[in-house]
């Protein structure tokens, strides 16, 4: 059986956090075992008994190294172990971003994030977060 058919259901959480008059969102480079990339939302799972508004902003505190409250509810999307539920999240206009970690890689060898970058949305038309995310704005 392969790791990934013995994962259980895992809601995961994730944080859009924009700038510049919504013009930009903050995303997360994530290099796979194979380094290929990809960049998503600063997010991940959440802990058995911790509300999703807590876990979002842990995720984006550990991932980026920015401390912010949630908003408003986005949206919710699927994903291979469940639901993912995004967050608009505001942070202050002068926090600084940092390139963080995933507590759950502290001892693997491989790094499974990469960067951290404000992007354009209009770049990033394909990425199935900005898309949900641009109808819901």
């Amino acid at each position: 059986m392969s790791n990934s058919s013995m994962h259980v259901q895992r809601p995961r959480v994730s944080a859009a956090v924009l700038r510049a008059d919504c013009q930009e969102i903050l995303m997360v480079q994530h290099q796979r075992t194979d380094r290929t990339t990809y960049w998503q939302l600063p997010g991940g799972g959440v802990h058995p008994g911790e509300a999703l508004e807590d876990a979002v902003l842990r995720e984006l505190y550990e991932e980026t190294g920015l401390k912010g409250y949630v908003a408003r509810f986005l949206f919710t999307l699927p994903y291979k172990y469940g639901i993912s539920t995004t967050f608009l999240v505001t942070v202050a206009p002068s926090a600084q971003v940092t390139l963080g970690y995933d507590p759950e890689e502290v001892y693997d060898k491989h790094r499974k994030l990469v960067a951290v970058a404000w992007q354009r949305l209009a770049d990033m038309p394909d990425n199935p977060e900005i898309k949900q995310l641009l109808q819901v704005l």
